[in-house]
């Protein structure tokens, strides 16, 4: 305690002396009393000030002293002079690393590019938009890339580099700056470097620290060239996908910000960033134009969570949380997060199961005979990202299944963050073999058998990949 608390404490005790001796003609009160005293005033000590723009952390257990810090579960702790409150999650038995300050900037970070998502998105899907035009463009695979995986990309490196600024900081991310650097990239660049300005300004707002002017073009550049790690199995490095699911974000509908830390091959924290996943699992059917039409026909309550959400877990944690987004809500306050788990349908006739929208690296044709194989009976549910990792940790899907065409290989940034959620919610992902996925072999999965499967539970997982071996023979992947 402070020097002050002490004196008050002291002051305390020597009054109470004087009255006492003067009563009874003892010096000192019962040892007893003294000690009911002290508990009764730690008891009703009044708790530290919330602080709007970097307040609390995640829901756990009850606050506990700094002194004894927590064995599982994200859990409060006092914190430091900056924050009141911290994570703390060291996995089972308490005797593992505390993630503490990694997880916090890690959920602030996101929260910070969710909004340059949005705003971004908000852009490209207004009418005859002079900025629209110019700001989607092709990669060589013809895969789409916009100004907010740029800026994403740039921010998340430049927090990433702020925040932890006695520490290498490794990242491996998809997009590199040659489109940028390029003779015909000014105009794009200079699109970027206003949209990143535009966010870091507010960095505050989620307990981030602005920079002290405008970053330059170089500057955006130098902190997107930043990520060109390659992983491997030794080490520590972040993992990040700007904006997992392009082509859902150009079209107005799902997309996620997906951010991991990996240590010596092993994910050991995953955040992601769903600003348009909506709280009502039902609207997940339909396209997320619709849903804003609707809610433009009737207005959800003013102040309620009804869409967009960043969702975290640590691994060992037995535990995943979710939180509303900062953009919509004005302000991070963790005591808004919730706990998620994933469903307890274990029956293949009530299970609902996802997949991707694209048919160019999934086969639709084989997973629809594996769903008729195991006695799945609804239509599958097909989302852009890893927003279906987050259906399935949320409850409001039981399986993902993914096989891809001969020759495509699966990127450690499109699973990461995804893989480490699933399993803190309480589901199981493998590969198609039953193996955990590897993340120690660089920038893709290698050694991945036939395809991913990820289930809220281990019956409806054994039973996939039992009609995965029965079925793969005939297939034409």
């Amino acid at each position: 305690r402070c020097r002050l608390t002490k004196k008050v404490e002291h002051e305390e005790e020597a009054a109470e002396e004087e009255e006492h001796l003067a009563t009874t003609g003892s010096i000192h009160p019962p040892i007893h009393r003294r000690r009911r005293r002290r508990r009764r005033r730690r008891g009703l000590r009044a708790s530290p000030p919330w602080d709007a723009a970097a307040s609390a952390s995640p829901p756990g257990r009850r606050p506990r002293r700094r002194r004894r810090r927590t064995g599982t579960g994200g859990s409060p702790r006092v914190g430091t002079a900056e924050h009141d409150w911290l994570w703390d999650c060291r996995g089972i038995g308490g005797g593992g690393r505390d993630y503490a300050r990694e997880m916090e900037v890690a959920v602030r970070v996101v929260q910070a590019a969710c909004t340059l998502c949005q705003r971004v998105q908000s852009s490209l899907l207004l009418p005859a938009s002079a900025s629209a035009s110019g700001s989607v463009h092709s990669k060589i695979d013809r895969s789409p890339v916009t100004v907010a995986d740029w800026g994403v990309q740039a921010i998340v490196s430049w927090l990433l580099s702020d925040c932890f600024q006695d520490e290498n900081i490794s990242i491996v991310a998809e997009e590199d700056d040659e489109t940028l650097s390029s003779s015909d990239g000014a105009a794009l660049l200079e699109s970027v470097v206003a949209a990143v300005n535009g966010c870091l300004i507010e960095a505050p707002k989620y307990g981030l620290r602005s920079p002290e002017k405008e970053l330059k073009a170089h500057d955006i550049l130098q902190a997107i060239r930043r990520c060109s790690s390659i992983g491997g199995p030794k080490g520590r490095f972040w993992v990040l996908d700007p904006v997992d699911g392009t082509l859902g974000f150009v079209r107005g509908d799902q997309y996620a910000v997906a951010l991991a830390l990996i240590e010596d091959g092993e994910v050991v924290l995953g955040v992601l960033g769903c600003p348009n996943y909506p709280m009502k699992k039902e609207w997940l059917n339909y396209h997320q134009r619709y849903y804003r039409l609707m809610s433009k026909v009737s207005p959800p309550t003013s102040g309620s969570w009804h869409k967009g959400c960043v969702m975290y877990a640590h691994r060992g944690c037995g535990q995943a949380w979710m939180q509303p987004l900062v953009h919509d809500f004005g302000k991070l306050d963790w005591r808004n997060s919730r706990e998620v788990r994933v469903s307890t349908v274990s029956d293949p006739i009530s299970a609902t199961f996802c997949e991707p929208v694209e048919k160019a690296n999934t086969s639709h044709s084989f997973t629809a005979g594996l769903a008729h194989s195991v006695g799945l009976r609804k239509q599958p549910l097909r989302v852009y990202s890893m927003v279906k990792y987050a259906a399935i940790a949320r409850g409001d899907v039981e399986i993902f299944m993914k096989f891809a065409r001969a020759g495509y290989k699966e990127k450690i940034w499109d699973h990461a963050a995804g893989v480490v959620i699933i399993r803190e919610a309480g589901g199981v992902i493998t590969d198609a073999g039953g193996r955990p996925l590897d993340f120690s072999r660089g920038v893709f999965l290698e050694g991945l058998d036939r395809g991913i499967i990820a289930c809220s539970g281990p019956l409806l997982h054994h039973r996939i990949v039992g009609a995965v071996d029965a079925s793969w023979n005939s297939s034409t992947l």
